[in-house]
């Protein structure tokens, strides 16, 4: 069976992305990230991998999640 892990990166300068740590789960990916973005002044994001397939999940700076010009919020 295959795993998906999520994976915490670290930018590293424009479209330069360190990967640090990976976990099991999209929420543990993400307090990482978003501790480590309170820590220190980089931005940090979460993917997805699995063998085949690999996207971002969101991107976090300062604890908060930066939108992307294309996310479609409602309300």
């Amino acid at each position: 069976m295959l795993q998906m892990m999520y994976c915490v990166e670290r930018s590293d300068g424009p479209d330069q992305w360190v990967q640090e740590q990976c976990f099991k789960t999209e929420f543990k990916a993400f307090v990482n990230a978003r501790a480590k973005s309170l820590a220190f002044t980089n931005v940090y994001r979460v993917i997805y991998q699995s063998p085949g397939l690999s996207g971002e999940v969101l991107r976090v700076a300062k604890g908060k999640a930066l939108l992307n010009s294309d996310d479609r919020l409602v309300g």
